[in-house]
């Protein structure tokens, strides 16, 4: 039984507005063993006739029998069984992988064809030396002569050990010299093989062929035998081997790093759609963290990055305990004198020499920033603070009061307690002030910080004033250069005196000071005045008593418990786990800004509905990118994929070999990616609050999103390359290129 036989075969190619004859009521058989010229002038269906007998091409009329069974019915996967099985490929164009070596090239043929792993690399070398290519064997494709070019595929046609050679005008862009080396291989190797051969120039296979076919407008017109040619045992009908998911793993690698600019081109739009898209994915999931949560009215100044610990007997934290709490995986930091932050406070920022008080939302630590978060500098002494943006009159440099601020509060000057120099402004406008370390970790006096103990010392002493049982309130000052005979020596308006000693006084002590206080002591002596007087001098030991008494008023509205600590952490995730790794049977934790709003559950529905349809919106329009970009190179491989068909990738392993492509692309870019945020998060805090909202199974999801984009664009590239024959595909690349 011949091994091919065509009855009536004819082929017909169809434009928009006519269809012409390929070829026409053919009819021929093969067998294994001969070496067949197809001769004709050109457009004669010479080329047309070997399209069809390799399964490069369709016909639309009578049969081609292939071992005796009808090939008409045959699907797209049929005949890539057939081409891979049967068909080995050389053609005047080369159609060679530019991109692979000649090593890479042999290689691929041996892999499709599944042939065994351990033994591809020795057959690829020996067939590399049998054309005479070792020496270039680590050579691209790209860098051969058109002879050495020819040469290499014929060595990959020889890698498929197919029954059947096709060669299309082999020779045609070779000198003479490799043109005879060529078709030396050829006869060479059409012992054992049927091999036919199409030419212009019949001179140069003359010596070769056992048999010649001449064609003229599409139907032979000569079928000569002019030599006998050894019969060949037939070989059995073979079975195409599936390529394993390994092998077409290492051919995608392949692709990819074979061509470096096109990958590195990808991959930085890879980088880009990845990263944008992770971006805005981990912003929805910050915000549906943060939907619905309201501020603490108890502790209204502490921001989603600090949380309140103290232990439930009361006791102060141990040096261990709080030890503890610092190696805890998801905290920053901890700062052991938690009411240095006035968590339970509202507070307004005065700008000095000025009528401008803003309110503040909260207080934080600086640590928590970093050098991109910030216009300026991150404070480090004890009076420096950043300040937000929000407030645009103020400016790095200015010096603002820290005050407190009346629930019921309309407006007016409020009286600053401390004072602060503005080393930088904070970008992201959170209405937080940001203190320093040094401001954190200050000494302590009476349970506040020593700055505040004596501002208000301070300002105490600067509204003292006082009355005497029998007379109005005059003011009272203190003079270090004064020499006082008495305890409280008060100055007549004209400046001239007359004293009255009174021994054993009881006095009030009044000070404006936010609110009025008042302290009742009997004084030693006082030299009074009759008459009219405006003030007077108080001795530095009578002040310093009435100070301290004041003092111990005015500190209890400044502090809170003493023993409570405040631990810094990254975000509300980071707040989260905090709590569920701290024994709470032991210490009660306070998170003021993790609080839940009792409409929390619908608006988080209502947010869910929102971030779905943005980011499946997103997804589509930054996937248009991606494919738009996508398409054209892959449009630029046709050409490589019409190659690989022609070798004997099937369908589903061209398939399978695009999405592993495209798989791996966006799995290295999403690594890639991971990797800069990682190193970026630490120059900028926005970036690092985003990530650290993410969970491990927001990555997957993530991962999941990208694996999904590759394989459906893969797929769809994929269909369109089976949309046309392997031949329309070389026939169109060969007229762009």
């Amino acid at each position: 039984m011949k091994i091919l036989k065509l009855e009536n075969v004819s082929k017909y190619y169809k434009s928009a507005e006519t269809v012409s004859v390929g070829m026409q009521n053919v009819s021929a058989s093969f067998d294994i063993g001969e070496f067949v010229a197809i001769t004709g002038e050109s457009g004669s269906g010479k080329s047309t006739l070997l399209n069809v007998i390799s399964g490069l091409d369709g016909y639309e009329e009578g049969e081609l029998y292939h071992y005796g069974e009808e090939t008409s019915h045959y699907t797209i996967s049929d005949w890539e069984t057939y081409r891979s099985s049967y068909v080995g490929f050389v053609f005047q164009n080369y159609n060679i992988i530019d991109s692979y070596t000649v090593y890479q090239n042999v290689l691929f043929a041996l892999e499709v064809q599944g042939y065994p792993k351990d033994k591809r690399r020795k057959r690829a070398l020996e067939l590399i030396d049998r054309v005479g290519l070792s020496s270039h064997k680590n050579h691209k494709a790209s860098k051969l002569s058109g002879g050495q070019k020819q040469r290499a595929v014929l060595a990959r046609a020889l890698a498929k050990d197919t029954p059947i050679i096709v060669a299309d005008e082999p020779t045609g862009n070779l000198d003479s010299e490799s043109s005879k080396q060529v078709m030396a291989l050829l006869h060479e190797i059409s012992k054992d093989k049927l091999v036919i051969v199409v030419t212009h120039d019949y001179a140069q296979v003359e010596p070769y062929a056992t048999r010649k076919i001449r064609m003229h407008d599409g139907t032979i017109v000569e079928d000569v035998e002019l030599k006998e040619f050894e019969k060949q045992e037939q070989p059995v009908k073979l079975e195409a081997k599936k390529v394993s998911w390994l092998t077409l793993f290492k051919i995608s690698l392949r692709n990819i790093f074979s061509t470096p600019k096109r990958t590195i081109f990808m991959l930085i739009l890879q980088i880009l759609v990845i990263g944008i898209f992770t971006l805005i994915f981990s912003s929805q999931v910050k915000a549906r963290r943060e939907l619905g949560l309201m501020d603490s009215e108890t502790y209204p100044q502490v921001p989603e990055t600090r949380l309140l610990v103290e232990r439930r007997d009361g006791e102060p934290l141990s040096s261990a305990e709080i030890d503890k709490i610092k190696s805890n995986r998801n905290v920053l930091t901890v700062y052991e004198n938690a009411h240095l932050f006035h968590n339970n406070r509202n507070l307004s920022i005065n700008l000095l020499n000025s009528h401008h008080n803003f309110y503040v939302s909260k207080t934080d630590s600086a640590k928590i920033l970093s050098k991109g978060d910030v216009k300026g500098e991150l404070p480090k002494e004890i009076n420096e603070v950043v300040v937000s943006s929000y407030y645009n009159t103020i400016k790095v440099g200015d010096v603002i009061g820290l005050a407190f601020t009346p629930i019921y509060y309309y407006g007016g000057n409020l009286e600053h307690f401390v004072e602060f120099k503005v080393v930088g402004l904070d970008k992201l406008e959170r209405r937080t002030i940001y203190f320093s370390e040094a401001y954190l970790t200050q000494e302590i006096v009476a349970d506040i910080d020593v700055n505040l103990y004596n501002h208000i010392r301070q300002n105490l002493k600067d509204s003292l004033y006082c009355n005497l049982e029998d007379s109005v309130g005059f003011e009272l000052e203190y003079d270090p250069n004064a020499t006082l005979l008495y305890d409280i020596q008060m100055i007549k308006s004209d400046e001239s005196q007359t004293y009255v000693v009174e021994n054993n006084v009881n006095v009030k002590f009044h000070t404006y000071y936010e609110h009025t206080s008042t302290v009742i002591l009997e004084v030693g002596s006082v030299g009074k005045v009759e008459g009219e007087f405006y003030g007077g001098l108080i001795k530095k030991e009578l002040l310093d008593q009435v100070l301290d008494l004041s003092m111990q008023n005015y500190v209890s509205k400044y502090k809170i418990d003493k023993n409570m600590i405040s631990v810094e952490v990254a975000n509300f995730r980071k707040g989260d786990n905090f709590i569920k790794s701290i024994d709470q049977t032991i210490y009660k934790v306070y998170y003021p800004a993790n609080i839940s709003s009792p409409l929390q559950k619908f608006m988080l529905f209502i947010q869910g509905l929102i971030s779905g349809l943005l980011l499946v919106g997103m997804g589509f329009f930054l996937y248009a990118i991606v494919h738009a970009v996508s398409k054209n190179i892959m449009a630029s491989r046709k050409k490589d994929f019409a190659i690989f068909r022609s070798i004997g990738t099937n369908k589903s392993a061209l398939a399978k070999m695009v999405v592993l492509e495209q798989v791996i692309m966006n799995m290295i870019g999403f690594v890639i990616t991971m990797i800069g945020f990682y190193f970026l998060q630490y120059r900028f805090s926005n970036i690092r609050t985003l990530l650290d909202y993410m969970k491990f199974s927001d990555y997957i999801v993530l991962v999941l999103i990208f694996l999904f984009l590759g394989v459906w664009l893969g797929l769809r590239f994929n269909k369109k390359v089976f949309n046309q024959s392997v031949i329309q595909v070389l026939t169109l690349s060969k007229e762009e290129f």
